[in-house]
Parts: C-alpha cells; sequence; structure tokens
C-alpha cells in the first residue's frame, strides 16, 4: 500500500528549534562530505576528524557508504541510478543529523561522468 500525498503532514514546525539543540550541544550542526573513489581515505580522514571533534567536546556521526549499505541502502545496487538514490538517502540522513544540531562526516564514493 502506498502513502497517498494527502496523508503526509510534516511536523518540523512543532520540533525543537536547531538553535535550541545546538544551545545544548555548544556547537553549529554542519555536514561534511568526503568524496573520492574507493580506497582513497575518506573513512579513514573521518575517524581521524571524528577522534579530534570528541577530544575537543564535539558531538559527530558518520555516514559511511560502506555501513549505509548494510541498512539504509541495502537494498540498492550499483547502477548510476541506485548510486544517486543512495546519496539521496544519505543527503536526507545528514540533513536531518544537521538540524539537530550534530556535526555530520559523509563519506560516499562518487564517480566523475564522462
Amino acid at each position: 500500500p502506498s502513502i497517498h500525498p494527502m496523508n503526509i503532514h510534516p511536523e518540523f514546525h512543532r520540533f525543537l528549534p536547531r538553535r535550541d539543540k545546538e544551545k545544548l550541544l555548544r556547537q553549529r550542526g554542519m555536514v561534511v562530505w568526503l568524496c573520492g573513489l574507493s580506497g582513497s581515505g575518506k573513512s579513514t580522514i573521518a575517524n581521524a576528524a571524528e577522534r579530534v571533534l570528541y577530544q575537543q567536546g564535539r558531538f559527530t556521526a558518520i555516514l559511511d557508504g560502506d555501513n549505509l549499505r548494510t541498512g539504509l541502502t541495502r537494498d540498492l545496487g550499483f547502477s548510476a541510478e541506485d548510486r544517486g538514490e543512495s546519496v539521496r538517502r544519505a543527503s536526507e540522513v545528514a540533513a536531518l543529523f544537521n538540524e539537530a544540531g550534530i556535526i555530520t562526516v559523509v563519506t560516499l564514493i562518487s564517480r566523475k561522468k564522462i
């Protein structure tokens, strides 16, 4: 059964404001997007950055493409369409984390179209 658009009622306007969450966390939410080919060091950089930010008292999350493939994007393959959908889903999660005041590092493979 599909959800009819008339039954979707976003509640964003009733959520605690981002500025209040950022005040609680004592940080600004942001998304850092690391892209590159497989084996280029995206995850290594993200892990090192997370440790430094943790030492500074920052609350972080890493959205790693390989980890996302075990859950959020496990139904997707590697076609151009599926890779685009994977990026879209990661973007949506990163946006939600950003709104919650979390420093989010996204690591996804990217390829230049020729």
